[in-house]
């Protein structure tokens, strides 16, 4: 990608920036509106007067008066036009109806009462809302006071319908209230298109390194990020981004290489001795079987010869265990088993191997229930033959090796292996795990151990999900602790 562009901004400058040039322009855009909307109020209230909102309202006193003057004389139609210019019908709706409800004449068509009962009641409410605006009844009286009907009115109570002929007006200073507010709509604007504006710039690269670290996921590491050259923080982020797949690229291929590497290794090792070894171990049992000369020194030849050739043949079984529990592709093959009955079968195993050294071998389950788990019976078989094998191997003759299984609440199983052998020294218990580790010992050259036992058992053991710890018994002896999660 290069070197930084130092001529970029930096995103701090370039969001303080983008503050001081929306803030400058709101403050500027809103001065302007204000201006506008300062001279063209001035003109209006200039030229116009505005009515209050219960202006109609205060002009029925005036003809309530007329009402009780005229009396009985305003139900009839030739009154209209005289009743007609007390009344501000440009804002005010009226209709005159008998004691029956009967419209007479009026500008207000809707029916309001069918009967002299529901007449008096609605007279004798005040005032009532309807259909946007507010409905009044006047009652009319003869000389007599006699309730001859009423007069109904229909107004609004407010600017807009106080101000028929100067609408245009009310809307005018409706948007005057509105822009009051411009300062905050500018400044939201100018704010929003500059962050859309930055937005576009960032979403490249950071598209880009969402979809690189997919790629990364999957180890597709072919590909290059672009350049980026309006941001110093995002180009030295990219750049640093890019380093880091370079980096992984270099690595992953290396290790690959040396991954390969290591497989046909161990795949040549095993085709070049196991055919010569499988020879050798043939006609040395053949030459042990036939008793030729000198039979005092041949049966030791070839006991030593067959002893090699097993211990060869093992270490090449342990390599190829070894590179297929590494693979990423080896699982496990977990099935349904009693733990009661595979107990009792690995516990005779043992029992027999125990007793060609003379050795006291005892297992115990702490619970006695039948147990049934899903577990990989033959991987379990592998993790408890290496431990077991090894504490028989360094277990004096006439010694003792106790196994305790222990089925735990959170249906996970513990095995206890426990010999009182010589235990394990310090530097044994940091290393005892490793690949390939062996203790420098005569003992450890006469059985001619691999060291890939108890490392091929704690990898089985973390397939299982569980784990596994050495120890020394207070009495003497060794201690080692497996735990086993059901799959």
């Amino acid at each position: 990608m290069g070197k930084v562009n130092r001529n970029n901004q930096t995103l701090r400058s370039k969001f303080i920036t983008s503050f001081h040039f929306v803030l400058f322009k709101s403050i500027v855009a809103t001065i302007l509106t204000w201006i506008v909307l300062i001279f063209s109020i001035t003109m209006l209230f200039s030229t116009n007067k505005l009515n209050p909102a219960n202006y109609y309202e205060k002009k029925l006193p005036t003809i309530e008066k007329y009402i009780d003057a005229a009396g009985a004389s305003i139900l009839s139609s030739n009154s209209q036009n005289l009743f007609e210019s007390v009344i501000p019908l440009d804002g005010m709706d009226y209709q005159v109806m008998d004691l029956d409800g009967q419209i007479v004449y009026g500008t207000y068509q809707a029916k309001l009462v069918s009967n002299e009962e529901e007449l008096k009641r609605n007279i004798a409410t005040r005032s009532a809302k309807k259909d946007g605006g507010f409905i009044k009844f006047y009652p009319i009286k003869n000389d007599q006071g006699i309730l001859q009907g009423a007069v109904v009115f229909k107004y609004g109570l407010s600017v807009l319908t106080s101000n028929p002929h100067n609408q245009w007006m009310i809307l005018f200073l409706s948007i005057i209230f509105f822009f009051i507010f411009a300062p905050f709509i500018f400044f939201y604007l100018f704010s929003y298109f500059s962050g859309k504006r930055l937005s576009r710039e960032f979403e490249r690269p950071f598209n880009e390194m969402i979809e690189s670290t997919k790629k990364i996921k999957e180890q597709d590491l072919d590909f290059t990020l672009p350049r980026i050259n309006y941001s110093v923080e995002l180009e030295q982020l990219v750049q640093a981004f890019e380093d880091m797949r370079s980096a992984l690229k270099e690595s992953l291929d290396r290790q690959l290489q040396l991954e390969q590497e290591r497989k046909e290794m161990i795949a040549a090792i095993s085709h070049d001795l196991r055919n010569p070894l499988t020879i050798i171990q043939g006609h040395a049992e053949g030459l042990l079987e036939s008793g030729k000369r000198r039979p005092e020194r041949l049966e030791p030849y070839l006991q030593t010869i067959i002893r090699n050739t097993n211990y060869a043949s093992h270490l090449i079984a342990e390599l190829n265990e070894m590179a297929l529990i590494e693979k990423p592709t080896f699982t496990l093959n977990p099935k349904r088993t009693s733990i009661n009955e595979f107990v009792q079968m690995k516990g005779k195993e043992y029992e027999r191997l125990c007793a060609k050294k003379c050795i006291d071998f005892q297992y115990r389950m702490k619970n006695e229930e039948i147990y049934i788990r899903m577990i990989d019976q033959e991987r379990i078989s592998q993790i408890l033959d290496n431990i077991v094998t090894n504490s028989i191997r360094y277990t004096p003759v006439n010694g003792h090796v106790e196994w305790m299984i222990t089925m735990n609440p959170d249906q996970s199983i513990t095995f206890d292996i426990f010999d009182n052998g010589p235990g394990f020294s310090s530097d044994q218990k940091q290393d005892v795990f490793d690949k390939y580790y062996q203790e420098k010992s005569k003992e450890s050259e006469v059985n001619g151990l691999s060291g890939l036992g108890l490392y091929i058992a704690k990898e089985i053991v973390k397939k299982h999900g569980g784990e596994i710890h050495v120890n020394n018994r207070e009495i003497g002896g060794a201690h080692v602790k497996v735990r086993i999660c059901e799959l």
